[in-house]
């Protein structure tokens, strides 16, 4: 029985030591990032997020979005929600999208100077340049620093 009891207790003190260290620490990543598919399972496009200062050239707390497929009548984006992201009454934002249809191919755009560490959630989607029809790919959880 002592043994279990001791077992019970590293649990509790590895989960509180990992729990602090995913509150103080950086980001879990320095850059996360995702592929926007077509209905085919093609690349759209890629959406990347970096983290605090991890990529200082493209902006701290940045997107980066990239069309992925010239002429496929998509425009790629990012869709994040940060600031209470698990509250209904908090609104979506959207960076830029792109289309190398006739415009950019790539941008960057900072969405957060300097913060104290927030949870936040985003996602890649495409928006159709001719009926407006959204779809987007699943959400990912990460930090603005």
């Amino acid at each position: 029985m002592p043994k279990r009891l001791n077992v019970a207790k590293a649990v509790v003190v590895l989960g509180v030591t990992a729990m602090t260290v995913m509150t103080t620490g950086v980001a879990h990543a320095a850059t996360s990032s995702m592929n926007v598919y077509h209905a085919a399972g093609n690349v759209a496009g890629m959406v990347w997020f970096n983290s605090g200062t991890s990529n200082m050239a493209k902006g701290r707390n940045s997107f980066t979005v990239r069309d992925g497929l010239c002429d496929d009548g998509w425009t790629v984006y990012a869709q994040y929600k940060k600031s209470s992201w698990n509250n209904p009454l908090v609104s979506w934002k959207y960076t830029n999208g792109v289309s190398c249809n006739g415009g950019t191919r790539e941008l960057s755009v900072s969405i957060s100077g300097d913060v104290s560490r927030q949870q936040f959630i985003w996602r890649g989607c495409k928006q159709s340049e001719n009926d407006l029809k959204v779809e987007c790919e699943n959400y990912i959880s990460d930090y603005l620093d």
